[in-house]
């Protein structure tokens, strides 16, 4: 079944009401906004618009709806005939276009309040394959859109990653750690740039005073996430799916072995955070809406900047895959292998400091273990098992 569909929507439903609950009348300060959602085909964009269109629908204290425009370039995997789900909506309007040429940023003259760059190719399988072209939209798209927002006079909002820490030797991490990224790596497309990105916002705001938010995003997941993606969550519901082996980089491998120790005890085994996408969803709304902007001149380091995340159950992957069983109710095996050369530019353990994200009101509405039901949920009525 293909993501985009009428299931895939009202899979996705249930996680943009838990975040609006928990949102509460904040929701009224986007009264009357004009919302340009880059990326708005992808994962997380496909949530942020169905929120914005929600709160058109429900009594959320808007005397004027929000007016928005999702547009997507429909580069890795979201095709255009998914827009069929979004076509009769009255306050809705969507593009096809390439952020990184500012001559097709046009939208029919319209302008805006507030522009959301989600645009991005954040699947390592994808970036990998174009690394060109990720570069391209965080660097050059955001550098367009940064400067289409100073001319609209409208606040802007650049979704960044974890990343950007790569590995932290703070654990949780604030805002204000400084990773060590190498600039030649499978990763450093998408690592560096990103990276770069903020440093554009940064530069926005301090010489234009354009109001400018970074969000951090951490590992978030859920229902629509594309079985192509091959992140670790679809993988692991893939193999459920397809009755298949996985396959667990584990470095070390060889020397733990032979000590004849238990592999799911690997202490090396790298660790993640994974956050329902309803958390995440909330978390971007409070800063689109309430968050500090950058470039304040003598603000203090990070001001603006924004990890959104889980900060518990900092787990490795088998762990995950243990829970994701019980979520699912499904077996799956999976071995352990010697990872590639380009693995020791993995981050080894992501983990967020939120305290910043607690301090505008933001909490957990969703715990991990509810994610994992909700997204294994759909995953095995949609996925079809991919090698």
């Amino acid at each position: 079944m293909e993501a985009g569909t009428s299931f895939d929507r009202e899979a996705r439903k249930p996680l943009v009401e838990a975040a609006l609950k928990a949102l509460g009348m904040a929701g009224a300060k986007l009264d009357g906004a004009r919302v340009l959602v880059t990326g708005a085909r992808g994962f997380f964009g496909r949530y942020v618009v169905e929120t914005l269109l929600q709160l058109n629908r429900e009594d959320a204290g808007l005397r004027a709806p929000i007016s928005i425009v999702a547009a997507d370039s429909y580069a890795v995997g979201n095709e255009e005939p998914r827009v069929e789900e979004w076509r009769n909506e009255p306050h809705l309007t969507t593009y096809k276009c390439d952020l990184t040429h500012a001559g097709g940023l046009l939208f029919g003259g319209r302008k805006f309040t507030h522009i959301w760059h989600l645009a991005g190719i954040a699947s390592p399988y994808w970036y990998k394959k174009l690394p060109e072209e990720t570069i391209a939209v965080s660097v050059d798209g955001t550098r367009t859109l940064l400067r289409y927002a100073r001319e609209h006079g409208a606040r802007f909002m650049f979704t960044s990653s974890s990343e950007v820490y790569q590995t932290a030797d703070v654990v949780p991490t604030p805002e204000t750690y400084v990773g060590a990224i190498p600039s030649c790596s499978e990763r450093s497309c998408y690592d560096v740039s990103k990276l770069m990105a903020e440093t554009l916002c940064y530069v926005e705001g301090q010489k234009h005073d354009t109001h400018v938010s970074v969000v951090r995003i951490f590992n978030s997941f859920g229902p629509g996430m594309a079985e192509v993606d091959r992140r670790i969550l679809p993988r692991i519901a893939s193999a459920m799916k397809g009755k298949k082996k996985m396959k667990v980089f584990a470095p070390g491998l060889r020397t733990w072995t032979e000590q004849g120790k238990s592999l799911d005890e690997l202490p090396w085994l790298p660790k993640r955070t994974y956050t329902p996408v309803a958390n995440t969803l909330l978390g971007f709304l409070k800063v689109a809406i309430d968050g500090g902007r950058m470039g304040v001149q003598n603000a203090p380091e990070g001001t603006g900047i924004y990890n959104v995340g889980l900060d518990v159950d900092e787990i490795s992957v088998p762990q995950l895959i243990a829970k994701c069983v019980a979520a699912a109710g499904h077996e799956v095996e999976y071995s352990f292998i010697d990872p590639p050369d380009h693995y020791q530019t993995e981050p080894k353990r992501r983990c967020p400091d939120v305290t910043k994200l607690r301090e505008l009101g933001w909490s957990p509405c969703m715990g991990l273990d509810e994610g994992l039901r909700s997204f294994f949920g759909w995953a095995m009525q949609t996925y079809v098992g991919i090698d």
